[in-house]
């Protein structure tokens, strides 16, 4: 037994003799062509893992990383091991301005030696040059690809577009457009993801595809689907642009544990002890643009901008009623175009009458990717004179996009009967107004109603509100307040606008309602969540106390930061234990798990002992 232990002692430190003898070379790479505001990946690839150290890069803004990979392969031949390792740091930039960029070779340091990568240059254009050159450059292969052209960034795993069905349309023509995902890893967007504004157009959303397709683009096979789907219409002609549109993405990448310096630990840094890790990234869509065309000029009477399809349809409420009484005509325009963007039809309605403002009413729906349905228009009218009245007939027009030309619907011409009441005065054949007891009126034009004969009622101002000494006193403790608002909203304004100090004050809060609701999971045995909760709780305390960003965030940075700022060791030892307990047992087997009760009670005065320490 003894032999087989020595034996086996033996090879794991032939073969970290044979890991550490290999020619270490460490190669970067990145697009050799970026757009302006876009975000790309900065990648170094070596045969060791170690500290990597970046240059100074100014005219570069840092996103992530490093997100680390490691794999290791061995085998034997003709009785020799031979081992390939390849480690890999992955950055995650946005270029920030146009022009020629070198990135100056980055540095590692793997164990007491330091390496240097190579230079890497990259061309940041503009998104317009950008969009030129990825269209010149695969017109040829865009049919190949599906209809989707293939641009530099298109290299990535997962990248956005923009699919608008038609690009060239008439104002007031309705088409559907959506954003649509290629992928070829595991990712899925981040919560609160917003619209796409579409400056310029009326939209309307669709739901989106339910179900995912694969399609192949430049020689890769992409999972593709539909996120967003809108049915859009332009409000204006000429050359409207669909800027590009960022959304933020998690995409799972394979992570490795960190490395100590235990050649048996590092026998067993194999990949399938690996984990995996959701990096953020943003994505952005290429600028699309819809050519729209005016209308034809010309248009005939009783167009209103209404384009698509329609029919109208117009009733009259009653043919025959009293002095004073009410009756409406109501016109219902049907079809598939853009409804709920129609005007009211001119009608010429009898003068001699009340006319109130005109109703209406919208109902529609998107079946068939198309808003379709009906806007009705009602016109109340109130009869003043008796008589027989006529409606001429309405006229509708609408410009049909399919035939590219207009079309009119016209009514019949309307009558109606007004007749005189039992209480109507015959003799003069005046109209009464509702409300008035006094003289009839004789002409709506010209005549007035009867005055008022009773005299008002008048009381002395000490006996009214107005006269109470409490009342006077009101104005000035009035103005007195709000001088005293004014003063405390400037200064909550001056406190909120440090960003920093507002960070650190809501640190302590936002810990506890982790704690609260880590303790629901404790209750409710579910120790996956318990632990995941238990180490965000103390990550994003540290993260707001101590004004450091997410990316940048690492048991050494917060160690160091906490030694500035005379954090007792004993403290800093409980913060360490405490995280490696909530990440250790919550990956662990049941059996192995930790005491939650403990757990949640030290990470809890582990919180309240920082609050006093970190001011």
């Amino acid at each position: 037994m003894g032999k087989k232990i020595l034996a086996s002692v033996t090879g794991l430190i032939l073969c970290a003799i044979l890991l550490n003898g290999q020619d270490v070379v460490f190669t970067a790479s990145a697009p050799s062509v970026v757009r302006v505001g876009e975000q790309f990946q900065y990648t170094i690839e070596g045969s060791e893992r170690g500290d990597v150290k970046l240059p100074a890069l100014d005219k570069l803004q840092l996103l992530g990383g490093p997100y680390s990979s490691y794999s290791s392969h061995s085998q034997w031949i003709n009785g020799k091991m031979t081992q390939k390792t390849l480690v890999s740091y992955t950055y995650v930039f946005r270029a920030l301005q146009e022009g020629s960029l070198t990135i100056p070779g980055a540095t590692v340091k793997v164990g007491r030696k330091e390496y240097s990568s190579n230079e890497v240059e990259l061309e940041v254009v503009s998104g317009s040059a950008a969009a030129a050159q990825g269209a010149s450059g695969s017109g040829n292969q865009s049919a190949e690809n599906g209809g989707v052209d293939v641009a530099s960034s298109e290299k990535d795993p997962v990248f956005l577009r923009v699919n608008p069905s038609k690009k060239e349309v008439y104002v007031g023509e309705q088409f559907v457009s959506g954003l649509k995902v290629y992928t070829r890893v595991n990712t899925r967007p981040t919560s609160g993801s917003r619209d796409i504004p579409y400056e310029g157009f009326y939209k309307r959303s669709l739901d989106p595809d339910a179900n995912a397709q694969q399609q192949v683009i430049g020689g890769e096979t992409y999972v593709t689907q539909v996120i967003q789907r809108h049915i859009l219409i332009p409000q204006k002609s000429g050359d409207l642009h669909i800027e590009p549109f960022e959304s933020e993405w998690m995409i799972q990448q394979q992570v490795q544990r960190q490395r100590s310096n235990n050649p048996f630990d590092n026998f067993f840094d194999d990949p399938f002890f690996s984990g995996y890790q959701d990096v953020p990234v943003k994505l952005a869509t290429l600028p699309v643009s819809i050519h729209v065309k005016a209308l034809p000029p010309d248009a005939p009477v009783g167009f209103t901008g209404a384009v698509g399809n329609f029919t109208m349809k117009a009733e009259l409420s009653a043919n025959e009623i009293e002095i004073n009484e009410a009756l409406s005509l109501k016109i219902t325009i049907s079809g598939t175009g853009n409804i709920p963007l129609l005007g009211e039809p001119e009608v010429n309605l009898p003068p001699d009458h009340d006319l109130y403002d005109v109703s209406r009413t919208v109902n529609t729906s998107t079946s068939g990717n198309r808003i379709s349905g009906s806007v009705s228009f009602e016109y109340p009218i109130i009869a003043r004179h008796a008589g027989r009245f006529r409606i001429a007939p309405v006229q509708f027009a609408w410009f049909d996009p399919k035939t590219e030309s207009y079309r009119t619907a016209v009514t019949d011409e309307f009558n109606f009967t007004v007749i005189k009441g039992e209480n109507d005065d015959s003799l003069t054949g005046g109209v009464y107004v509702p409300g008035v007891l006094q003289e009839s009126v004789k002409d709506l034009g010209t005549d007035i109603r009867d005055i008022s004969r009773t005299p008002p009622l008048f009381s002395p101002v000490a006996s009214t509100l107005f006269g109470a000494r409490w009342y006077r006193w009101l104005y000035p403790l009035v103005l007195l307040t709000a001088m005293v608002l004014i003063v405390l909203i400037r200064v909550l304004a001056r406190r909120n606008a440090d960003l920093t100090l507002v960070r650190n004050r809501h640190a302590g809060k936002s810990a506890r309602n982790r704690l609260k609701k880590a303790d629901r999971f404790r209750k409710a045995n579910e120790p996956d969540n318990f632990y995941e909760e238990i180490g965000k709780a103390i990550w994003e305390y540290l993260s707001h106390k101590m004004n450091i960003e997410t990316a940048g965030l690492s048991r050494e940075h917060v160690l160091e930061k906490m030694e500035n700022r005379d954090v007792p060791d004993e403290l800093r030892i409980e913060l360490i234990r405490i995280l490696e307990e909530s990440e250790f047992f919550r990956f662990a087997p049941t059996s192995e798990r930790s005491d939650m009760d403990r757990l949640y009670s030290d990470a809890a005065q582990l919180i309240r002992n920082l609050e006093n320490c970190l001011k």
